[in-house]
């Protein structure tokens, strides 16, 4: 354990979030009437175990059990330690069964001969948290919450779901705990490889392999990678889906629920990976706010094997989201961009929600749409010189982005239509008007009239086609267009609110990189530690759990940095509060350390007395 002290401030922190957040009434609900059996301290020992194990995370430690053990034995003062529970009085059954000869009185008793698994002062009548303790309490959340197919093969579809929605609802709780109310609507949306910290069955790992040479195949040949089930990757690789199979349940030495997904290495190389993934969306300024104007946090993330599909997962997160805050605007990468119009834009539009999607070097096709030219979702003038189109530069300085827009944005004035209904919500209908229309050129087929009035302002005049009067993009004064979402020529899926490439769009896609740096923070080994052997415990409930403690860790640590930074946010906020200089500590002797048990055991005594008087 590392020798960092865990300040009290610290700690109060790390209870505020646990006690205040209602995950332990999720985690460990009250028994039903006329249930039978010990109860223990089930309860208790269930909240040490949530509480140690977002202490190793302060640490930056692995969240094991024995790692939640140690930050709580170890990494606390005395006094903290009996204000939380670690310490308390003795009320365990089991003694040590060490001959009398062996017995030290100062030393503490063992439960168990040769074991340092609970420590008891039996003669001052103390005892401190076991590693059993704690590991009991890990079992039976597991037991309960446990909702993977290889985890708990046995469950029904319907217990299958409340146990997913309680996993759900305990995540939810300590991301609210943790988070302000917003000032804006648009969030943004990634996901990264979890990998599981033991190895996959090799038979399962050559089938990914072989999927993943027939799509970078695909990829090389220029088909579009159009999929309507993906496995995902920190920068937004696809991957047909392999469905999910249930592992055999004496598969030992691996995490039944975890699966081989797809992933990019460091170097840009397509690679395969044994575990989850984190499908991750958070909040970001407004496009026209200040960076700082809002605190970047995680309002939602779900944990799913690596080769399960995102839409489900993502839109479950976004359906969660918005019970708490508005939403009107999600940024996504090139994963979400492949994704089928029907299953993810048409879904975003009936909730209200606008995308804003980057494009890939599959998605440059030009289709005719009533003698128009359609190009990323947006009509064009039929003599527009569409190869002549300006793409954004790949890695460009400011001065390219500059040149750029200058280049982008002259190509727009000239022949992009002009959005009078934009289609993106309730109505799939749009409604177009060309640049001659909008008198931003002189046309022709407009007649002589609007040539003249261009020539007189300076802009520029476009020579129709020579079938222009049989379309209907250059009769009618305006152009309806419903695409259809199953039909891929519409480019439904690519439909965005800004023009590709231009100013407004750049301006909100770029903010997309905070999702990005919230994954290096919570990766970082000296932070949140978010990676390969992070977490021991198995199953897909324990993994969620524990990244949504660590996530709750990352929210309060940028909320706090942001108020240290803007002064903004409520100044009474628990977790806003300044801590005081520390002026350090100092180790206890035996004397002292009995003194201060005393004075604790007398205050729980005369608690359960007074308790116990209020009942008579």
């Amino acid at each position: 354990m590392s020798a960092v002290h865990i300040s009290v401030e610290m700690l109060d922190r790390a209870v505020h979030v646990i006690d205040t957040s209602g995950v332990l009434d999720l985690a460990c609900p009250p028994r039903k009437p006329g249930q039978r059996g010990r109860i223990g301290c089930l309860y208790e020992n269930t909240r040490l175990l949530f509480i140690g194990l977002h202490l190793c995370a302060r640490l930056g430690h692995e969240t094991t059990i024995r790692g939640a053990h140690m930050a709580l034995t170890e990494g606390l003062d005395r006094d903290s330690q009996w204000k939380i529970g670690v310490l308390r009085p003795l009320t365990s059954r089991s003694r040590g069964t060490r001959a009398k000869a062996e017995f030290d009185p100062e030393a503490p008793r063992l439960t168990s001969s040769g074991k340092p698994r609970k420590r008891m002062w039996e003669a001052d009548g103390v005892e401190e948290i076991g590693y059993d303790d704690l590991a009991n309490a890990a079992k039976r959340l597991r037991e309960r919450l446990d909702y993977g197919l290889g985890s708990a093969p046995g469950l029904s579809d319907g217990e299958r779901e409340a146990r997913q929605a309680a996993v759900e609802a305990i995540v939810d709780s300590l991301i609210r705990v943790t988070t302000v109310p917003r000032t804006g609507s648009v969030f943004a949306i990634d996901a990264t490889g979890q990998w599981a910290w033991t190895k996959g069955p090799t038979a399962d790992r050559a089938r990914a392999e072989r999927v993943l040479a027939a799509m970078e195949a695909a990829e090389a040949a220029g088909e579009a990678l159009e999929v309507a089930d993906i496995a995902i990757d920190d920068d937004g690789a696809t991957a047909p889906e392999s469905a999910p199979e249930v592992p055999s349940a004496n598969l030992r030495g691996r995490c039944l629920d975890a699966a081989w997904g797809y992933k990019t290495s460091k170097l840009g190389k397509k690679e395969v990976g044994f575990g989850f993934h984190q499908h991750t969306i958070c909040r970001v300024p407004d496009p026209d706010a200040e960076d700082d104007d809002e605190a970047v946090l995680v309002d939602g993330f779900a944990l799913t094997p690596a080769n399960c599909d995102v839409v489900d997962a993502s839109l479950r997160i976004i359906d969660r989201i918005r019970k708490n805050h508005g939403f009107t605007g999600l940024i996504g990468d090139h994963l979400y961009t492949n994704l089928k119009a029907w299953r993810w834009a048409v879904p975003l539009a009936e909730r209200g929600i606008e995308q804003c999607l980057t494009m890939g070097k599959n998605d440059h096709g030009i289709v005719d749409v009533k003698g128009a030219k359609l190009q990323y979702g947006w009509m064009h003038c039929p003599m527009a010189p569409m190869a002549d189109r300006p793409l954004p530069p790949e890695n460009g300085t400011k001065e390219d982005w500059d040149t750029y827009f200058t280049k982008i944005e002259d190509f727009q004035r000239r022949w992009a239509f002009s959005r009078k209904e934009s289609g993106l919500g309730a109505s799939a209908t749009s409604k177009w008007v060309c640049p001659a229309v909008a008198t931003r050129v002189g046309c022709h087929a407009r007649g002589g009239a609007n040539v003249q009035a261009a020539i007189d302002v300076g802009n520029p005049v476009t020579r129709p086609p020579d079938d222009w009067d049989s379309r209907d993009c250059c009769t009618n004064r305006t152009v309806d267009f419903t695409p259809d979402p199953t039909d891929t020529h519409h480019q439904r899926k690519l439909a965005q609110r800004h023009y590709y490439g231009n100013r407004a769009w750049r301006r909100l896609f770029k903010r997309r990189t905070f999702v990005e740096g919230i994954f290096g923070i919570l990766k970082n080994p000296s932070r949140q530690r978010l990676r390969r052997g992070q977490n021991r415990l198995p199953g897909l409930a324990m993994a969620t759990v524990i990244s949504a403690l660590k996530i709750s860790l990352f929210n309060e640590e940028q909320l706090r940095a942001w108020h240290g930074r803007t002064a903004r946010g409520p100044v009474d906020h628990p977790l806003l509060r300044a801590d005081p200089p520390s002026w350090g500590f100092r180790n206890l002797g035996r004397d002292e350390a009995r003194a201060i048990d005393a004075t604790h055991l007398d205050r729980l005594r005369a608690g359960a007395a007074a308790r116990e008087s209020r009942a008579a």
